[in-house]
This record gives C-alpha cells, sequence and structure tokens, in this order.
C-alpha cells in the first residue's frame, strides 16, 4: 500500500494535460488572497502540458480575474506565491481557483467533478491508514492473524476501487479528468489486470498522453517482474565508476536483497538501520544487501554512503531503467530475491522486511 502511506495530491496534478472541445468558449478564472499584499502583481495562467504562460492579469486589492476564449480544455495553475497558488481545468464558464486548498476549484462541470475526485481520495487515504493502524494495534501480538486481516482488508478495499474507478470512467475516459483520475490512489492501488482493462477503455486523447504511455510501460515492468518471476538485469556503475550488474550478485547462489533508493529520501533513510541489521545478521550465511541508487544524481552517492554508514556496495541506475524494467515508481522499494534470481518478496518495509529475510535465512 505505498501510495496509500504517501498521498500526492500536487504531483499529481503536474502530469495533467489538454484535452479535445468542439467549439471556443468564453472564460473567467477569479481568485481572491487573504489580504492586498500583492496588490499590482501581475500573475499567469500556466499550462501544465507545456509550462506555457497562455493568459496574464494584475491582481487588484486581493483579488484577480482572467477573462478569455478556450477552445481546448487544458488543466492549468495560478501561481502567486509558494503557499498561495491553484490548479484547475482551463474551460469555458466562471471558474474559481481555491489558493488554500491548491486541487479544489470550482464553478463548471469539470473542476467541481476533479475537486470531488480529490477530496474522495483524501477521505480513502485517511480512512485506510486508520484500518491498517487498527489491525495492526489490534493483532500486535499475532502476525498471521494480522497477516490475514490485512489482506482481507486489502481485498475488499480492491473491490471498492475497482468499483469507483469503472464509474468515473464511465463518463470521463476522453477527458483531464479522467487523466488526473489515472494518478489518484482510486485508480494507482488497482491490481494490475484490472488497471490493464480499464486503459482499454480510454478514448483517443486520453490514450495518446505521454504519461499514459509511460504507465503503461511501467505495468509491463510490474508483470514482468511480480513475484515468482525471474530477474531483470541493469548494468551500470558502481560507487567507484566500475562497470557492474545486477547478474553480478543476482542469481549467484545468494539471496539478495535489493534496496533503491536516493539520498533525498527521507524513508529510504529510515530503512537504513534494518538494512543494517540484516546485513550483520547474514551477510556470512548466504545473504547479501545491495542498493540500486536512483531517481538522484550520481556525486551524490559516496556522500551519502558515508552520512548513513552504508558498507554494502552500489549500482548507480544512471537511465532510472528500474521505473520501466521494474515498475518502480516510489522508493524505497526493496525487493528479495532467491538464490536462483527468482523474485520471492516486492516492495518491502520496515517489520515486515527483517521478517521475510529471517523466514528465508532461517530454512
Amino acid at each position: 500500500m505505498k501510495a496509500i502511506q504517501m498521498l500526492m495530491v500536487g504531483g499529481m496534478a503536474m502530469m495533467c494535460a489538454c484535452q479535445p472541445s468542439q467549439q471556443s468558449r468564453m472564460y473567467t478564472v477569479t481568485g481572491e488572497l487573504d489580504d492586498s499584499t500583492h496588490h499590482g502583481k501581475k500573475v499567469y495562467i500556466m499550462r501544465h502540458s507545456d509550462k506555457k504562460m497562455i493568459d496574464s492579469t494584475f491582481i487588484e486589492g486581493n483579488k484577480f480575474v482572467f477573462k478569455g476564449q478556450v477552445d481546448t480544455a487544458s488543466f492549468c495553475r495560478i501561481d502567486v506565491t509558494r503557499s498561495a497558488f491553484g490548479n484547475f481545468v482551463l474551460e469555458g464558464g466562471d471558474i474559481k481557483v481555491n489558493l488554500k486548498e491548491y486541487n479544489h476549484p470550482s464553478g463548471t462541470p469539470q473542476n467541481d467533478e476533479l475537486s470531488k475526485l480529490y477530496k474522495e481520495e483524501a477521505t480513502q487515504v485517511a480512512e485506510s491508514r486508520k484500518k491498517l493502524i487498527e489491525i495492526n494495534e489490534k493483532y500486535a501480538d499475532d502476525p498471521v492473524a494480522r497477516e490475514k486481516a490485512r489482506a482481507e482488508f486489502l481485498k475488499e478495499l480492491q473491490i471498492n476501487l475497482t468499483k469507483r474507478a469503472m464509474e468515473i470512467y464511465a463518463t470521463h475516459n476522453n477527458d483531464v479528468v479522467g487523466y488526473c483520475a489515472f494518478f489518484t490512489s482510486t485508480v494507482r492501488e488497482l491490481d494490475i489486470d484490472v488497471k490493464e482493462k480499464l486503459m482499454s477503455t480510454f478514448g483517443p486523447w486520453l490514450k495518446s498522453q505521454k504519461n499514459i504511455e509511460n504507465e503503461f510501460q511501467r505495468l509491463q515492468g510490474l508483470k514482468k517482474t511480480a513475484e515468482g518471476m525471474p530477474f531483470v538485469d541493469i548494468k551500470s556503475k558502481d560507487a567507484e565508476g566500475k562497470p557492474v550488474a545486477l547478474s553480478d550478485y543476482i542469481g549467484k547462489g545468494n539471496y539478495v536483497l535489493l534496496d533503491i533508493w536516493a539520498s533525498w529520501c527521507g524513508p529510504c533513510k529510515a530503512e537504513i538501520p534494518n538494512l543494517l541489521k540484516v546485513h550483520n545478521q547474514y551477510k556470512d550465511k548466504g545473504l547479501i544487501v545491495l542498493g540500486l541508487f536512483s531517481f538522484d544524481k550520481e556525486e551524490n552517492l559516496k556522500k551519502a554512503m558515508e552520512e548513513e554508514g552504508i558498507v554494502w556496495p552500489q549500482i548507480i541506475d544512471m537511465e532510472n531503467s528500474v521505473k520501466s524494467l521494474y515498475g518502480v515508481d516510489a522508493i524505497p522499494h526493496i525487493i528479495l530475491f532467491a538464490p536462483d534470481g527468482t523474485i520471492l518478496k516486492r516492495n518491502l518495509r520496515s517489520q515486515a522486511m527483517i521478517e521475510a529475510v529471517d523466514a528465508v535465512m532461517k530454512k
């Protein structure tokens, strides 16, 4: 449930693009600030898909008003300050941008629907977190019962998310709302097969969007590297700049615990003590802890290793190929490989990771 644990509404907004429209329509976009500190400041409407400034106006007092004509609905953004900004669908009609709750525009059909989707997501994430915490607390001393309860909850969640996603795309399979909904947890948490089936219903505009195409490739990577599948090699270089590959470690007769991480990632750093624990316990008993440094700059690796006390080998994923080859879009992501290279467990974290390693090593 990595996505449930990490709500990224702002990031989702940045992915949205434009959609076809039948005719030009007049629009009015208004917003209001808490005070008149920014009176006279020039503000812009920026289109997310190409970062183009497509309209401008001046703040008068504590308000601004944009007026214009649009023939293609697009997802846009207005920035006043770092804390006062808002995302919205630019379409015909009277649109109100919320500069405090930046993903909750209103006033037109797509903006109202988009705000509804984001509110639904926030509620779903909060309720899921609460339920998982309750399960963990209730079965704190019974790991078997805990995992059973978690599995039952996640199964029920899948059913509910699938039903809701089908409802969304019954009316938004070729517009900006459908595009943005694809990156909410409502769709992101779906099983791969369900998500692929859903994508088959998309209209031509939605299918042609670059981020949808990239997500399809990522899903293929997830399927090819699911638990029970053989590992896929990644060739690159180590911390010293020497050529190295996953195949130099995986499939060589040892269990391998692969930690996909970055120096800027707080949760990644939080896993290092857990990785160090299993490294010290099993390094001479058939387990190799291996780092795959991804989504980061090469020059940051050595400093991070020194600061965090990392002593296990590292491979620099310079092309971030782990995203397409393994379908990894959030870190840390820890994978356990069998001695023959088979993928045993994916997306391990914290105590679950330690328990998974203990289980195979104590055999």
